[in-house]
């Protein structure tokens, strides 16, 4: 993104937080809480299935339907020689007056209930300091009390899972139920897995975006997913006839030799969206969306 465009993208994600809520979920304040709060909500049925990648570009393309259509793409970034590097970090997308702000202030103390696979490499874990989405301008009103964004910065998980290495060994797998299973991996933190990457890399143990609940409140989760549905995008678009219409994985997460999704299976973003098969999810351009890729033009 250009400067004038980072600035209209933040200009649009802080104008939803002006705007009131319509989702009716208890606790939430504004447009952007409705989101965060639908994710929540559904979070345990979400992760490590067959639809996970189809429910987040529905929860990304609706929420870039109230924005615009934008991504990060930390794999240009990530440093594959030095997996200690903060170089990621100093770039534009966290600088505080062209983009979303930077790192929490460290906090050294964690428990184990917060820290329960035991990541080490913590940088921050505080309230964001600067920027447009600091507290008080920015607030994470979601599940409630309102409270601020935190960060929690973790170089070795960026620069590792971000890595092109990793997303080249998604783009390789040679059906959607490989490709959907590589793209979360396993969850244990010694198997990098791209997914995990904007989410611990940059939220760590105590940022918003680590949280598996809530990582909606924070703003990047957005350009994160739009990320990975780019990658999703591209990987379709090498078999674009047979990949428009293939889907796998199980229903339940884990249960890899249970019950799979299929075309017709449904998700959901109630009460803010409607219901949609995995069919009409695959097509970017097609009935439900209309949207597609600089990197596919």
């Amino acid at each position: 993104m250009t400067t004038t465009e980072k600035d209209a993208y933040i200009d649009a994600v802080l104008c939803l937080t002006k705007t009131d809520a319509i989702s009716g979920i208890s606790g939430t304040v504004n447009r952007y809480d409705d989101f965060h709060a639908v994710h929540n909500n559904q979070t345990p049925n979400i992760h490590w299935v067959g639809h996970f990648i189809l429910w987040h570009r529905y929860i990304t393309a609706a929420y870039e339907a109230a924005l615009r259509d934008e991504y990060w793409d930390w794999a240009r970034d990530a440093d594959t020689t030095s997996s200690s590097s903060t170089a990621i970090f100093e770039t534009d997308i966290f600088s505080p007056t062209a983009g979303f702000g930077g790192n929490g202030p460290y906090i050294a103390e964690t428990t184990p209930e917060q820290n329960p696979f035991g990541i080490t490499g913590r940088t921050g874990g505080g309230c964001v300091p600067d920027g447009p989405f600091a507290y008080p301008a920015f607030q994470v009103n979601y599940p409630g009390p309102a409270k601020c964004l935190t960060r929690d910065f973790i170089p070795t998980i960026m620069n590792t899972f971000a890595a092109k290495a990793n997303v080249d060994v998604v783009m390789a797998q040679l059906d959607y139920t490989a490709f959907a299973k590589q793209v979360e991996n396993e969850p244990v933190f010694s198997i990098p897995n791209i997914h995990g990457s904007g989410h611990f890399g940059v939220g760590g143990v105590l940022g918003t975006i680590g949280n598996a609940y809530n990582s909606p409140g924070d703003p990047l989760f957005y350009l994160h997913h739009g990320n990975l549905d780019r990658i999703f995008a591209e990987w379709q678009n090498i078999d674009l006839e047979q990949r428009l219409n293939e889907v796998g994985g199980p229903i339940i997460p884990f249960n890899y030799g249970g019950e799979n999704v299929t075309l017709d299976f449904t998700i959901n973003l109630t009460p803010i969206a409607p219901a949609i098969t995995l069919r009409e999810a695959l097509n970017a351009q097609g009935d439900t969306f209309c949207y597609t890729y600089d990197t596919l033009l």
